[in-house]
């Protein structure tokens, strides 16, 4: 088995700095294209001292290819779609972006969404432990939010959680819009914890968090109850079909 480390510098979106254990640049991302298994760490606000890649674009297209490689091996996961064609959970439970655009979200689903996000938001913090629980969270607070400007109410609690602190702005967000977002902060939170414990794993920590209100969550779209946690010959689908 080979070891390996590589650090990839962005700067406003931008590829700006490679180093790694194999070389230059270029050697580093061949490298890339061979591994099988990887822990994978993002921080912010790390400054590359001497920059090694300039604006060509070439090195954003090696890149870009070496990720396409790693996820048709089935060792990177695939992103979702987009956001405006976001599909959470495949059944006739997901909203309906045509329909009741303007309709606003209800009192229990509000109840429900904001302890579903606190339950997910803990199982985090308690997977990576006290001391890395806040920037972990924060990282994914500021992803979600930058998808999703409509969440932008979701703050930090210093009890290690995400939190709703201002409700008069989500208050008037479209419902669809809403479930959307809240979708993708379940998503994120699940794709947080796979590099760490594993893709089945990671969805079972988010089910055992989620717990009594789960099935709730699922009828609401914004969050899906993978097969293989389910006895042979059922989907998630037909267990929340009603």
């Amino acid at each position: 088995m080979r070891l390996g480390v590589a650090h990839l510098y962005f700067h406003h979106g931008e590829l700006v700095h490679i180093v790694g254990t194999r070389g230059d640049a270029r050697a580093t991302l061949d490298d890339l294209r061979g591994w099988s298994q990887a822990t994978v760490r993002f921080e912010r606000g790390i400054i590359a001292v001497d920059p090694n890649v300039n604006s060509s674009s070439i090195y954003e297209q090696w890149l870009a290819d070496v990720i396409a490689q790693l996820q048709a091996r089935g060792v990177v996961a695939t992103m979702p779609p987009p956001r405006s064609r976001m599909r959470v959970v495949e059944s006739h439970l997901v909203v309906n972006e045509g329909s009741h655009a303007a309709q606003l979200i209800m009192p229990l689903e509000w109840k429900l969404l904001v302890e579903g996000t606190r339950r997910a938001s803990l199982a985090v913090a308690h997977l990576v432990g006290p001391r890395e629980a806040m920037s972990a969270l924060r990282d994914i607070l500021d992803d979600c939010i930058a998808g999703f400007p409509s969440l932008q109410g979701l703050q930090l609690s210093p009890g290690g959680y995400v939190q709703v602190t201002d409700n008069s702005r989500l208050d008037r967000v479209p419902r669809a819009e809403l479930l959307e977002g809240f979708a993708a902060l379940f998503w994120i939170c699940q794709h947080f914890c796979a590099p760490i414990i594993g893709d089945e794993d990671a969805h079972k920590l988010m089910l055992q968090a989620l717990g009594d209100i789960s099935p709730a969550l699922v009828s609401l779209g914004v969050f899906s109850l993978a097969n293989h946690v389910l006895p042979e010959g059922q989907s998630g689908h037909d267990v929340y079909r009603g």
